[in-house]
């Protein structure tokens, strides 16, 4: 659809600030002026008379300064990076308050003025905020991160384990629900109620995963809430598959120091000391997996508390995808 082309402050302002000048202390006319430097005639008569401030942008009075959209774009980074960031709602709430400071109540703030004000912050950006409690982000803290790598360096250095990625083992596991949460889906315009077509209850399997830090993984370990097996469950497993079962389908200390025992042991290189890195939850070890790992020469190394979502390579790494695709 043609549009009428706009031909509005096409001009530099430097040419008005020399057109000014021209005039208050040149001796030209304004006509004369205008067209030297190429500007409208009108526009150039009105700064003169002091109709328009010269500097100013044509238009409405802006609801904040150039001085205060800085302030609040930093205000707004600083309150993300502890942790308090703030919804589209509760910055135009703030903005109608710094208005309303002013003495200006019947303003109204759009979402259009949050898109501008987004396009001249380039800095500034929507995200999908994930929860965190605050015992993870006090586990955080630069220091507590630093020191975590500073004994990891140390340990991979004493046992000679620095350059030797294939003995070094991370092992996770996650739970896989067998009714996941939907996706967005395809529907006619305005359709309500869609329903997808899912099984019954809400029963899950737990796999737990191992590599190591060359990339070479071991067979997964396959945790089902149930008391016997199906054959039909291990059609297409890798080889190698190690299975388990507990009420819930959770892992427990028990069916940890099984894995341990019979795949672990059985799977990693015979060199030793080997090292493993593991969150430090309490299925994950007891008495008897530290006095085997003692006997086998595998460094048990855990994890910083509350920290697994910074520090868990296979939770960073691996799990994000296989969920996505699982669903």
């Amino acid at each position: 659809m043609a549009t009428r082309p706009c031909t509005y402050s096409t001009w530099p302002e430097i040419s008005m600030t020399n057109a000014i000048k021209a005039v208050e202390e040149e001796g030209l006319t304004v006509r004369l002026a205008a067209e030297l430097y190429g500007i409208p005639k009108s526009t150039l008569y009105d700064r003169i008379r002091g109709n328009v401030q010269h500097g100013t942008k044509p238009g409405p009075v802006p609801y904040l300064t150039k001085e205060e959209e800085v302030i609040l774009a930093k205000f707004l980074i600083k309150c993300s990076q502890i942790g308090f960031p703030r919804t589209v709602s509760e910055v135009l709430a703030l903005v109608r308050q710094t208005i309303q400071s002013k003495g200006l109540s019947d303003v109204s703030i759009s979402y259009g003025w949050w898109q501008k004000f987004c396009n001249r912050h380039s800095e500034l950006s929507l995200r999908t905020a994930v929860p965190l409690s605050l015992s993870r982000a006090m586990a955080t803290d630069n220091s507590v991160i630093q020191k975590y790598f500073d004994i990891l360096e140390d340990t991979l250095k004493e046992n000679s384990l620095f350059n030797n990625p294939t003995r070094i083992f991370n092992c996770d596991e996650t739970g896989l629900p067998l009714n996941p949460k939907s996706l967005k889906v395809v529907s006619g315009r305005g359709a309500k109620n869609v329903s997808q077509i899912t099984g019954e209850g809400k029963s899950q399997i737990t796999v737990l995963a191992c590599t190591c830090a060359a990339g070479v993984p071991l067979p997964p370990f396959v945790i089902f809430d149930r008391k016997t097996f199906n054959d039909q469950l291990m059609v297409g497993e890798i080889p190698g598959t190690l299975y388990g079962s507990s009420p819930n389908g959770w892992i427990s200390r028990e069916l940890f120091l099984y894995w341990f025992r019979k795949l672990f042991l059985t799977s990693v290189p015979s060199v030793r000391p080997l090292l493993l890195l593991m969150d430090g939850h309490s299925t994950h070890y007891g008495p008897d997996l530290i006095k085997i790992a003692a006997e086998e020469q595998i460094l048990i190394f855990v994890l910083p508390p509350n920290t697994t979502h910074l520090t868990q390579p296979l939770d960073k790494g691996c799990f994000g995808p296989l969920k996505t695709a699982w669903k």
